[in-house]
């Protein structure tokens, strides 16, 4: 088992005063390491920059998420800025201060897709702790959380473990098992595993896998990655590009339970500034 690298409650305290730092638009509220460094949606911002000039609040319940093993904790929710967006935010600590923020902030807060007020209330089920038993490992809720990347690649929702419970949220829309989506460019009533598969025609390709919050006590995972979709001839539609995607996951008897998700789309091939798992030596 790796040596722990933060207390939960400090972690998550740590997180709470960075967004509070970000309200106030001053980097001097928080702890920032000398290396501090920071993006949103892929492009490098120094501290001052970026979200705390546009930050206004983050309302209503966001998710907060952490693993102590690696020092991360990683926010879900809604920002206020000019409008309400969603957003996504890991940060990592280092000697109790932030060395790492990595900002997702969607353009997407309403449609067929998205629904930026459902975020104001986040889902307690990843606050829950599993009975012995029914939750995973490190080890195993980075397989699960892998196999949706996986599936996503091949186009293949069988190769994913799903619970029959399970819906997938994006940007606080609820794109599974949602008779509205038959009115969307999909024109489907999805599944995970049927929206998966019918992501064939566009090809898509997953890069930059992360995986920053293993937490096996409340059996949670946090992935990154970035996905570049092509083109459908067959069925045109303007969400085409680079998804940036952190996926929230709750893992319980071996299957995913529930995910949400915040993504931005970018110019194909984006990169989100940061190494791959398979390229650091966390």
């Amino acid at each position: 088992m790796p040596d722990r690298k933060g207390d939960r409650a400090e972690l998550l305290e740590l997180g709470r005063r960075y967004l509070d730092a970000l309200v106030l638009g001053d980097p001097g509220h928080v702890p920032l390491t000398s290396d501090y460094r920071a993006t949103e949606n892929g492009a490098m911002t120094k501290s001052g920059e970026g979200l705390w000039h546009t930050a206004r609040s983050f309302p209503g319940h966001p998710s907060l998420v952490c693993d102590e093993v690696l020092g991360q904790v990683v926010i879900l929710g809604a920002v206020e800025t000019t409008s309400l967006q969603p957003i996504a935010l890991r940060l990592r600590m280092r000697g109790g201060a932030v060395a790492e923020a990595e900002a997702i902030v969607s353009s997407s807060a309403h449609g067929f897709f998205a629904d930026v007020d459902k975020l104001l209330h986040s889902d307690l089920i990843y606050d829950a702790p599993l009975p012995a038993g029914r939750g995973a490992s490190r080890e195993d809720l980075h397989a699960i959380a892998d196999s949706y990347w996986i599936a996503l690649g091949e186009s293949d929702g069988s190769l994913v473990p799903i619970h029959y419970r399970a819906d997938r949220f994006a940007n606080g829309k609820k794109v599974t098992n949602n008779l509205e989506i038959l009115l969307s460019p999909d024109k489907a009533f999805h599944s995970i595993a049927s929206l998966l598969t019918a992501t064939r025609p566009a090809r898509p390709q997953v890069r930059e896998k992360r995986f920053p919050i293993l937490d096996a006590e409340r059996s949670v995972a946090v992935s990154i990655a970035m996905v570049d979709f092509a083109d459908d001839p067959r069925n045109p539609r303007p969400d085409t590009g680079c998804f940036y995607v952190t996926n929230l996951l709750k893992i319980t008897d071996g299957q995913i339970r529930i995910i949400d998700a915040i993504h931005q789309i970018l110019p194909r091939g984006s990169s989100s500034g940061w190494r791959a798992d398979d390229e650091s030596s966390t």
